[in-house]
């Protein structure tokens, strides 16, 4: 069945401040089950108890409460303070299952490369800059429904500073005013605008970040403007000369020398990308490393132009 976003966004919608529906939620090494909590802290369901996360207390970002509504207010029964809350994964497992992504897991590191090895995902920026993602996220391709993994990499950040995956979300479209794009997660819990803490898909400095695109949706390519495009091209920009594979699947490399021939295979890549064409001809080559490169049609035996982050323009001349 092919992953469905809007369903994966629509479970995410009910469940982004409550536990999911299999009634449990993670600490960092244990599992917390609701009904099992229930009965510990007397917060019978019938009693109108029910379990949220909640802002914390103080500098405390997140609590992980049963809440009822009572004459004077609130009343509340904490389950876990911040401490340990580590949700997550588990969470965005729930979401992706509910999209026809069956997923299980409990660890970023371990989510991140479930999603990477799908055949149905492409990564299309690995452990990037902020600025880099945000141009890959601007062309559009990168969608709803989309993941996005955290790589910490700063001494202070999560998990004592841990240089690991330490954080996922799940991206819900550029539904703010900024055009930036906003996502859902547990710990903290978000979903934009609802959100008590900041939901702009970076959410802070201290990470870099990897974009992994479900292809449900793509438009199929097309096998003859595909075929054209294959081969082996130079790129031409600045003082630069560089050496592109490009398959007719929708995948591309480079190196930095000249084919002996055209019928060569590539050896030792520099750099690997996925290209996406539209209607109208324009391909689009979204490299690993978070440059956004576009090839757009033109006359003569050139066939297309390059223009590389919206900035530098490239000549390029298809080989053999």
């Amino acid at each position: 069945m092919p992953y469905n976003r809007d369903d994966a966004v629509k479970y995410a919608a009910k469940h982004w401040n409550i536990p999911c529906d299999d009634g449990i939620f993670w600490l960092t090494n244990e599992r917390i089950s609701i009904a099992a909590k229930r009965k510990e802290l007397k917060a019978a369901e019938a009693d109108g108890w029910q379990p949220m996360f909640v802002k914390g207390t103080g500098t405390d970002p997140e609590k992980a409460v049963f809440r009822r509504s009572v004459a004077a207010g609130v009343e509340e029964k904490v389950i876990n303070d911040w401490a340990g809350l580590a949700d997550c994964a588990h969470y965005l497992s729930r979401c992706l299952s509910a999209g026809g992504a069956a997923i299980d897991e409990r660890g970023v590191t371990s989510l991140v490369n479930t999603l990477q090895a799908r055949p149905d995902t492409k990564t299309l920026c690995e452990r990037v800059t902020k600025e880099r993602a945000q141009r890959v996220i601007d062309t559009g391709i990168f969608k709803k429904g989309d993941m996005l993994g955290y790589f910490n990499v700063s001494p202070d950040g999560d998990f004592g500073g841990k240089n690991a995956y330490t954080h996922s979300t799940m991206f819900v479209g550029k539904i703010d005013r900024a055009g930036i794009g906003g996502v859902t997660c547990h710990t903290v819990a978000r979903f934009p605008p609802l959100s008590w803490v900041e939901d702009s898909w970076w959410l802070h400095d201290g990470y870099t970040y990897t974009l992994i695109h479900f292809t449900a949706g793509d438009p199929p390519i097309d096998p003859a403007k595909a075929a054209a495009i294959a081969g082996w091209w130079k790129l031409e920009y600045g003082s630069a000369t560089e050496f592109y594979f490009v398959t007719k699947n929708g995948h591309a490399q480079y190196v930095k020398r000249a084919p002996k021939s055209t019928k060569e295979s590539l050896v030792g890549a520099m750099g690997s990308a996925y290209w996406f064409m539209d209607a109208l001809g324009a391909v689009t080559f979204l490299w690993k490393s978070g440059t956004v490169e576009v090839w757009s049609p033109v006359a003569g035996p050139q066939k297309y132009k390059s223009m590389i982050n919206g900035l530098t323009p490239g000549v390029l001349t298809k080989l053999g």
